[in-house]
C-alpha cells in the first residue's frame, strides 16, 4: 500500500493549528490569579486551586480582571480538546466559589430498608448498613470540603444531601456513595436496590 513520499507522510502529520485560544467570564466578587500555571479562584464561598502543570498552555487574566484566557501554539487536536477542558474547569471553580454545588441522593429497596448514618458533617464517614439484608457495614469517607446531611423525614424520606464547593470532590463523593452499593451476581434490572443521586443543582 503506498504510503507517500517522506514529506507528504512529515506534512500529513505534522498538522497544526497555528494559534487557538478560549476564554470565559469573571463575575464581580471573585478574583482568579495564576502563579506557575496552578489557578487559584476567590469567591463569597470560599477559594478554590487547581494545578494545571500537566499541559503548557499559555493563561492569562485580562488587566481589568473580568476574562480569563487559555491559549496553545501550534497545538494538535487533543491540545485545543485540553483548552475548553481547561476552561470548563475554570468556569465550575466561578460557579463553585459564587453559588456552591449541591447533590441530592435518595434510597431505593423493595424489602430491606437501606440504613445510613453519618458520623460528622464534615470529613466524616458514611455508614451504610442493611443493604440488601447483608450484615456487611459499607463505610465511604467524605473528601475535603464536601459537608453531607440527612434530610428531615418529614419532608422528604430516605434522603442525603451532599454540599461544597468543588464540583470533583461533591460528584466523587455521590460517586463513592452510590458504588459503595452495587448489586453484585443478580439481575440488576429485578434488583433495583441502592443510593441513587437524584438532584443536581447549585447552592445559591
Amino acid at each position: 500500500e503506498y504510503m507517500g513520499t517522506p514529506s507528504e507522510c512529515l506534512f500529513f502529520f505534522a498538522m497544526k493549528t497555528i494559534h487557538s485560544s478560549e476564554s470565559c467570564d469573571i463575575p464581580d466578587g471573585v478574583k482568579v490569579t495564576i502563579k506557575k500555571r496552578i489557578v487559584t479562584v476567590k469567591g463569597p464561598r470560599g477559594t478554590l486551586t487547581k494545578d494545571f502543570r500537566h499541559r503548557l498552555f499559555d493563561m492569562r487574566v485580562t488587566k481589568t480582571g473580568k476574562r480569563f484566557y487559555v491559549e496553545s501554539w501550534l497545538g494538535s487536536k487533543k491540545d485545543i480538546a485540553c483548552i475548553k477542558t481547561f476552561v470548563s474547569h475554570v468556569k465550575n471553580m466561578i460557579i463553585g466559589v459564587t453559588k456552591g454545588f449541591r447533590y441530592k441522593m435518595r434510597f431505593a429497596y423493595a424489602h430491606f430498608p437501606i440504613n445510613v448514618n453519618l458520623t460528622a458533617p464534615e470529613n466524616g464517614v458514611v455508614e451504610i448498613r442493611n443493604f440488601l439484608g447483608e450484615k456487611l457495614v459499607r463505610k465511604v469517607d467524605m473528601l475535603p470540603g464536601v459537608r453531607i446531611d440527612r434530610t428531615d423525614p418529614t419532608k422528604q424520606k430516605d434522603e442525603i444531601v451532599l454540599t461544597g464547593n468543588d464540583l470533583e470532590s461533591v460528584s466523587q463523593c455521590a460517586a463513592d456513595i452510590h458504588q459503595a452499593c452495587l448489586v453484585k451476581n443478580k439481575d440488576i434490572r429485578k434488583f433495583l436496590d441502592g443510593i441513587y443521586v437524584s438532584a443536581k443543582e447549585t447552592i445559591e
